[in-house]
């Protein structure tokens, strides 16, 4: 049984990135522990002095960090990472992803990385600014939304280890360390045809059954698999009444009609940059919101748009607020689904080493560098939008493998989303996406 402690008893690797959006916590789980018989497959993991170094544990809460720079380094990872999960994806389809979830489950990987697979990772997340200050930035986001108010909002994490070829060859610092931290639960079985079956459930049920399925298959040679999980469901602080929710039309990114329910409404901020226009509508309690960012260019699809949104234009938007007169809100109710294999995303924003099994040093999970690498990284997320407020959520999972050689009036401003835009989930106080996603057919 595991016991949910304060951001204060959240431990952290000195040398290790590990930023996450769960709160910390204090695992009573036990450890795997190694015995003279034990026979691991993927060489010695004896923690020598350099090992232990890096594992030099300190308590999270007394990290400093710059809350203005981490927040812009956060939202620059955001909108990186959706560019190029667009341009990767290639189609005009709707898009969402959650940055903290793909962020959480790299920093599992990331606890038990070295050298410059660490700082790959790392960087992606916060440029030039070190696993220890990133790590704080994320205990610190993780407290807050896991301690929100008024919407259910969870994050949740597990380790699935194969048995059959890992098992207790993993570093016992680095098992106590993600599920200190991480509070994932932790588990250790021989992989078989039931596997990702096992898996897909445990997702089912941390995302509230938006999601229900991850995995379809496993690789004989996959020795770990990591998996993040968050559910968002928020009600709108002021719902739709009836007279607000109307039939109309909406224009898809093909140009063609498509009919819709719309929600109207009046607001009071108005945000408006040279590139777009949109609202902030708060979700009970006031902490999050659905924040909408509606291309000027009527021409484009939300994801032609959104492949040349910088985080500069995007800190320029939420600076643009005007409280000066109403907004005239619309935009239409919607569900969508969305997956993709991250792989070559991630290494086109950098993050390479961790995909090969030649570079890859993962020693701090198990063996030695080389031993085990990240084979798939797979991302999936959920949301719905409605009169009564929203649902979302998202999935990542990524699998370890190894090679097989060694086994281991003019004051009334419009924003009308009738037609392709884009839209966040975002942290009222920082502004900074959980959730961002685009819109172009219904």
């Amino acid at each position: 049984m595991m016991k949910i402690c304060s951001v204060k008893d959240i431990k952290i690797i000195t040398g290790v990135m590990a930023a996450s959006m769960l709160l910390g916590g204090c695992s009573q789980a036990a450890v795997p522990s190694r015995t003279e018989d034990s026979k691991p497959q993927l060489g010695d993991t004896e923690l020598t002095s350099e090992i232990k170094t890096e594992f030099n544990l300190k308590d999270v809460s007394s990290t400093p960090y710059d809350q203005a720079l981490m927040d812009a380094e956060y939202n620059r990872y955001c909108f990186d990472l959706l560019r190029q999960t667009i341009k990767d994806y290639g189609k005009d389809g709707n898009v969402m992803i959650s940055p903290a979830s793909v962020m959480m489950a790299l920093d599992m990987v990331a606890a038990g990385a070295k050298g410059e697979t660490l700082k790959q990772i790392t960087d992606l997340f916060a440029a030039d600014q070190g696993p220890l200050s990133q790590q704080a930035y994320a205990a610190a986001m993780m407290d807050k939304i896991n301690g929100a108010k008024n919407v259910d909002f969870s994050c949740a994490n597990a380790v699935w280890n194969n048995g059959s070829l890992l098992g207790d060859s993993a570093n016992p610092d680095y098992v106590s360390y993600i599920q200190d931290t991480f509070l994932a639960e932790y588990t250790v079985t021989a992989f078989d045809g039931n596997t990702p079956g096992k898996i897909n459930s445990w997702v089912d049920k941390h995302t509230n059954h938006m999601i229900d399925k991850i995995i379809d298959d496993l690789d004989p040679l996959t020795v770990m698999v990591l998996v993040n999980a968050i559910a968002f469901e928020g009600k709108w602080e002021t719902p739709y009444k009836e007279e607000q929710v109307k039939e109309g039309e909406f224009t898809a990114f093909d140009g063609s009609a498509q009919k819709a329910v719309f929600l109207n409404d009046t607001l009071s901020g108005y945000y408006e940059s040279d590139k777009a226009t949109g609202f902030l509508k708060n979700y009970k309690g006031g902490e999050f919101a659905f924040l909408a960012i509606l291309p000027k260019d009527d021409s484009i699809s939300a994801n032609e748009f959104a492949k040349n949104f910088t985080a500069e234009d995007y800190n320029a938007f939420i600076k643009s607020v005007s409280y000066d007169g109403e907004v005239k809100t619309r935009m239409p109710q919607f569900k969508s689904e969305f997956d993709i294999l991250l792989n070559d995303t991630l290494k086109n924003l950098g993050v390479t080493d961790v995909f090969s099994d030649e570079k890859a040093d993962l020693s701090g999970i198990a063996g030695k560098p080389g031993d085990i690498y990240a084979s798939r990284v797979i991302h999936k997320t959920f949301i719905e939008v409605d009169s009564n407020g929203t649902r979302a959520a998202a999935a990542t999972a990524v699998t370890l493998r190894t090679k097989g050689v060694e086994v281991l009036d003019k004051n009334t401003h419009v924003v009308n989303c009738n037609r392709p835009y884009v839209y966040a989930i975002v942290d009222t106080k920082t502004m900074t996406p959980v959730f961002v996603g685009t819109v172009n057919q219904i």
